[in-house]
Order: structure tokens, then sequence, then C-alpha cells
């Protein structure tokens, strides 16, 4: 591989390693009557195949839609089974239960209200986001500014002979930062563990959980290049300053702060590839950004 200078940064792609199953729903009338509801999930993951929880709902305290939606909510993730397996969290009277594994989709998650004398009323359980494992196909994220990873690992020296007889270096992989014009909301709702309301706000959840994913992206030079990934990453909530417009414009950006972890891909441990273009790997090289690279060894 020759000695080369590079320039710039483009094609940058995320691709997310596994998704999480969401199911919702919405609470269409708040409580007129003093009473309990009974909130029932059903799902593989749970002893028995289901929990029926029980909420205390009053009228004072419960009468709008976004009033039971919380506590409905709140008491979920306070049961041991429900709470152990899902997180539970609401938007403008809509209950999200998003899994806690990712896992291939279960069929028979659902979310049932039994309102008893309390009026309540609910729509459908309806499925959110369908559950998967493996990573998902590469989205293009435009708007690529820098990014800038810090390898993460201590060396340690081991003395015989009067000096230095071996080095040993921990990899731990990196910390990075992800500069980009804008993160696209529905791309940082899954990174994070957000929520994109039906009203298209996203809305950042205090108990979001973040799904890790793959980084990919391109770094300009001569007419080979080096095309790289990071197999698995996890982004924090990003830094954006908003500042008024003085005598020139200034974008602001969307700065991301990553963890990139080692992986063991068959049986090899790794943390990223790097791919210049040669005679030999001409059609992996453009299907690079199709799927997520794995490597293969001789």
């Amino acid at each position: 591989m020759a000695n080369k200078i590079t320039y710039g940064l483009e094609d940058v792609h995320i691709a997310f390693k596994g998704v999480a199953q969401v199911e919702s729903i919405e609470v269409t009338h708040g409580c007129d009557v003093d009473g309990e509801i009974t909130v029932t999930i059903t799902g593989a993951a749970l002893t028995g195949g289901s929990e029926a929880v029980q909420v205390a709902l009053a009228t004072e305290s419960h009468s709008t839609v976004t009033q039971v939606a919380s506590v409905v909510a709140n008491t979920l993730n306070n049961n041991a089974d429900v709470g152990a397996n899902y997180v539970a969290s609401n938007i403008a009277g809509v209950i999200y239960l998003t899994a806690k594994v990712v896992a291939v989709d279960d069929n028979t998650l659902a979310i049932a209200f039994t309102p008893g004398s309390t009026a309540v009323a609910v729509g459908s359980s309806t499925s959110v986001t369908a559950g998967a494992t493996g990573w998902q196909a590469p989205v293009a994220v435009p708007g690529a500014v820098r990014f800038t990873p810090s390898s993460q690992g201590q060396e340690s020296t081991f003395y015989a002979d009067n000096g230095p007889y071996f080095v040993v270096t921990a990899n731990n992989g990196y910390t990075a930062e992800l500069e980009m014009a804008l993160v696209p909301d529905a791309t940082l709702a899954t990174m994070l563990g957000w929520q994109v309301d039906s009203n298209g706000t996203l809305v950042e959840l205090t108990n979001g959980t973040p799904t890790r994913f793959a980084l990919m992206g391109m770094v300009m030079g001569d007419d080979k290049n080096r095309r790289f990934v990071y197999w698995d990453c996890q982004a924090s909530r990003p830094s954006k300053e908003e500042k008024t417009k003085g005598e020139t414009i200034e974008p602001n950006t969307d700065v991301l702060n990553l963890t990139i972890f080692p992986i063991e891909i068959s049986g090899v441990s790794m943390v990223k590839g790097v791919m210049e273009l040669s005679a030999t790997n001409t059609a992996e090289y453009a299907a690079f950004f199709t799927t997520v690279y794995t490597p293969v060894f001789p």
C-alpha cells in the first residue's frame, strides 16, 4: 500500500447494529372516574409470556391522556418483569415499549388496556419498529465535516537484561468526535434511543437505549481513496451551539461524541478496517457502502 496524502472526508454512512423492537399504544381519553386499570403486556421475553399490571388512577391527577400515559409508563418501568425486559416511555399520550435486548422481531409483543370503570380509552397496539439482529443496510448521512478518533489502551513495558524486553499494548478501541452539518432526526432517534412523535418532533427521552452502529466513510486522496469502517460504535448526545447571525454566516453543526469498541468477527477481535482500491478488490470496493464489510482472511 503506497504512501499518500489525504485531505478530506466524505460518504459517511451509518449501519445500525440490530434494531430494538418498539410497540406503542395511544391513550385517547383520560380518566373520568377514580379506579384501577389493568395494562397487560404480552411478549415472549416475559415470564409466562404476559404480565398484567394494575395502575391506580384518579380524576384529579389523571384526567388527560398525557397524565394517564405518564403514570402507566412509570408503573410499567417499576414492574420487575416488564422493567427487566422493556423500557416504557410516553410522548403526548402515546406509550412506547422498547425491548432492552436487540433480537429478531417478536410477533407476540402487544399492549392491552382493561379500563374498568375509569372511562379511559386507547387505540390499538401498534408495531413502531421491528426487531432485527445483524447490521442493517448502511444509510448515507450527508454533510461530513470532520472525524477525529483517538486510540484507547495502555502500553506496558517489561524490563529484563537491564532494558526494555518487550512491550504489550492493550487495544481498547477509540473515542472520537464526528462533526456533521446536520444529523437527520430519524437517524439520531435510532442512534440515541429517542422518539419522533406523530407531528415530526424529535423528543429526547431520559431513559432512551442507544443503538450501536457501524460507521463508514471515505478519506480523499489520490485515485485509490481509502474507505473505512469502524464496526462497533456508540454515540452520546450531540453538542450544538446556536448563535445569532453576525456579519458573516457560520453554520451550526452537530458534534457526536463516539465510543468505538473492539468487536469479534469470525473469531477475530478487531476495531476497524480500511480498504484501498486495487486490481483484486474492485467489486468489494464498489460495494463497500452497500453492506457492512466483513474481513475475509486467507
